[in-house]
């Protein structure tokens, strides 16, 4: 008995030992176990590399970029009259609804989304031309971190009728303090025999405390337009410019190509996006400047407006859809 007692004794030390080891956090992706309190250099690492992804993500949600909210399984409805003035084209007016609804019952990773498709048929908002294709599906998110995100979408199209189906992938990673890199791609087939792809390269930089420039090279291909537009790229230069945590500004110079009938320039278009959240934090305006040059209208001079009021119901505030954990207050810094 002796014995035993001075056996459990002299091992005490390494029983206490690898319990403590065991309470430790584990890393359920590596199974490996972390320590508790990261190190300063730790610490200093990951804000260089969340650093620029804060930035990028304030930008997106802010201007209400549809490639953030594509990424978000959250409830929302928007409803956004657009009113365009064009000397070569006139006067148009456009209201866009659109409805995305989680559904809690399958945890959270399913999005029911109704209205205007601005992920597959918008160029953002240096083009006034985008129909938002209404549709009504679903969208079935995968695994998300900060460097990837995947969803896979299926539902219906309204205008020309079809079923449609097909995933999305992206993928961002941080250069450095200042800079970064996403890329995303989408495809879907369509049961009428057509096929939609978005491939979109992002190059992201911090210029200061306000300023935010994104190089953006856009390529989509639409089955159903395949004829007359053929292969659709998009070079865009955007500089961003914070006012205050309510207001931005965004200067953007956008060229966009078509290789059918022939490869040529479709259009020029410089813009300058004022957007402001007004004392309801629901309630956004736009006063968009714009003058492009149009392969239509034989590159002439074409200046033109748009007014733009967006409501938004569910959400807070388009800055407020998914907070990451390092935005840490509501006013964004980076």
């Amino acid at each position: 008995m002796k014995k035993i007692l001075l056996l459990l004794v002299l091992l005490s030390p390494a029983i206490v030992l690898a319990q403590e080891k065991s309470d430790e956090p584990v890393d359920v992706e590596t199974n490996e176990q972390t320590e508790p309190k990261k190190k300063a250099i730790d610490r200093h690492k990951e804000s260089v590399d969340t650093q620029i992804q804060r930035a990028s993500g304030w930008v997106d949600k802010f201007f209400a970029d549809p490639n953030y909210e594509a990424e978000t399984a959250t409830s929302l409805i928007r409803i956004r009259p657009e009113f365009y003035y064009r000397k070569e084209q006139g006067a148009k007016g456009k209201l866009k609804v659109g409805l995305k609804f989680a559904l809690p019952n399958l945890g959270r990773k399913t999005s029911l989304v109704i209205g205007s498709d601005d992920t597959i048929d918008s160029w953002g908002d240096n083009s006034d031309d985008s129909e938002g294709e209404p549709i009504i599906g679903l969208q079935f998110f995968g695994k998300s971190t900060r460097r990837w995100n995947t969803s896979l979408s299926a539902g219906v199209k309204f205008n020309e009728f079809a079923g449609f189906i097909g995933p999305r992938v992206r993928y961002l990673a941080p250069m450095g303090k200042n800079k970064s890199f996403r890329f995303t791609q989408a495809v879907r087939y369509q049961t009428n025999g057509y096929w939609n792809t978005i491939s979109r390269l992002d190059l992201n930089f911090i210029l200061g405390g306000r300023f935010f420039f994104r190089q953006t090279f856009d390529g989509r291909w639409r089955g159903e337009r395949s004829d007359d537009e053929g292969f659709r790229t998009r070079v865009s230069s955007i500089f961003t410019q914070r006012l205050q945590s309510t207001a931005g500004l965004q200067y953007d110079f956008s060229t966009i190509f078509h290789t059918r009938p022939d490869t040529h320039v479709d259009r020029y278009v410089l813009s300058v996006r004022y957007r402001k959240r007004t004392s309801r934090d629901w309630l956004y305006y736009e006063i968009v400047p714009l003058i492009s040059f149009d392969h239509d209208y034989d590159y002439k001079f074409n200046p033109g407006i748009r007014l733009r009021v967006e409501v938004f119901y569910g959400a807070k505030s388009t800055a407020g859809f998914s907070k990451h954990r390092a935005e840490d207050t509501e006013d964004f810094r980076w």
